[in-house]
């Protein structure tokens, strides 16, 4: 089969939908599948070009057996303005489709969204290939734009949701993380059996729960007495991680509490003055770490941190969830009690799920879990249990190969795998 790949992030970078959307091309192509991606210079979470890719506005690779098209777009100087951020997605969805149209024949278009624009070059190249097209949804993106005060209730959120239902009603399949993503489809008019839920994988086989042997700490100055409370990857408007730094400022009494932030993204440099501002002494701010050291940061930890906006419920697949339950340590989650992330944290039994935006109620379940070593030790074994059966990466793409086997017949795609 011949499958020709949209998506805005794809490898080197290591965090968002990139790490996905890279290792199910690899493996369409380990298959013997001809892979062909359409994507753009690596940019994220920094929000720039990374070095030794700027000043070019096309690039041709190939690796691992895919054929690579970089092609350049508009990244925004402040990723949370509206303005921009219409720049970001739409360049990108017209560099995309000129690709799309330079790369010849195939037998079916997939995207990955967001940006749910990029699913309008679909539906065009697909119809001018008279081919089908499939979306794997991420993200309900007017959702989470009105969940983290991208867009307010109004004209341009009715027209994204008209968009997005256009470009979802007329797909030969949407692939859902969740159940939620079908439920709220199904509300849009698309129909249960183009829907297959395939969520995304955690990395089971390079993060695994093994002892930490101490490199990190040392490299970070960090004694082996304190209590770390580890959150890991993007900072963004979702992460609302200013939370984070006030809880911390609330635990000061308990010299030995550390909260460790690491990662990059837009609102780095807000945390940042939040952490200057509070005279918080027990925040360490970091930036990403090299892929090789991953499974040591994680080891490092005694808690592993995920913190949401109240306002994002189940618009927002948080990735990271799924290397936390990997890494077989408990996890404290700030969350909305209907939001995937808390009900997957209490369905695994793998943490404590505490109220968002409120620094007390996440200082106060740090405190909890510092107090109870068997119940982190029962909830870092849960996760990790939780995970392999149900969150593989050989039981993700085996769905996926199911999946593209079945696309090409009669019958719409009924592959679902369990989440």
């Amino acid at each position: 089969m011949r499958i020709l790949v949209l998506g805005i992030n794809y490898f080197p970078e290591r965090t968002s939908v990139a790490p996905f959307t890279t290792g199910l091309c690899e493996h369409l192509a380990a298959e013997g599948h001809s892979v062909h991606v359409i994507t753009t210079f690596p940019y994220y979470p920094e929000w720039r070009i990374w070095e030794g890719y700027r000043g070019r506005l096309t690039q041709k690779e190939e690796r691992q057996g895919v054929a690579i098209r970089r092609v350049r777009h508009y990244i925004p100087g402040r990723a949370s303005s509206l303005l921009e951020r219409l720049l970001h997605d739409f360049t990108f969805t017209i560099e995309a489709f000129a690709a799309g149209l330079a790369a010849g024949g195939c037998d079916v278009v997939y995207c990955s969204c967001p940006p749910p624009a990029l699913a309008l070059a679909a539906y065009l190249l697909s119809r001018i290939r008279n081919v089908p097209y499939v979306i794997k949804l991420t993200d309900l993106a007017s959702d989470a734009a009105l969940a983290t005060g991208i867009l307010r209730e109004g004209i341009l959120v009715r027209c994204a949701q008209a968009m997005e239902t256009f470009v979802y009603r007329r797909a030969a399949a949407v692939v859902c993380l969740c159940k939620d993503f079908c439920e709220r489809l199904g509300r849009a008019g698309v129909e249960a059996e183009r829907l297959p839920v395939i969520p995304d994988w955690g990395d089971t086989e390079t993060i695994r729960p093994e002892p930490s042997d101490g490199s990190f700490r040392r490299a970070n100055g960090i004694g082996r007495e304190r209590f770390v409370v580890l959150h890991t990857g993007n900072m963004g408007k979702k992460q609302d991680l200013r939370n984070v730094v006030r809880a911390a400022t609330l635990s000061q009494t308990d010299p030995d509490l550390l909260w460790v932030i690491v990662g990059e993204g837009e609102e780095r440099a807000l945390v940042e003055n939040e952490i200057k501002n509070s005279g918080s002494n027990n925040v360490l701010l970091l930036p990403l770490q090299p892929a090789e050291t991953l499974s040591q940061l994680y080891a490092a930890a005694d808690v592993l941190l995920l913190n949401q906006k109240a306002a994002v419920k189940g618009a927002v697949i948080p990735s990271k969830l799924l290397t936390y339950m990997a890494a077989g340590h408990p996890v404290l989650a700030a969350a909305h009690t209907d939001s995937t992330a808390s009900r997957l944290v209490i369905e695994a039994g793998c943490g404590v799920v505490v109220k968002p935006e409120e620094p007390a109620s996440l200082a106060e379940g740090a405190l909890r879990l510092r107090a109870d070593a068997p119940l982190r030790s029962a909830m870092g074994a849960n996760g990790r249990g939780y995970a392999e059966r149900h969150y593989t990466k050989s039981r993700v793409l085996d769905s996926y190969d199911q999946f593209f086997a079945s696309l090409l017949e009669a019958e719409p795609p009924r592959v679902v795998a369990a989440d």
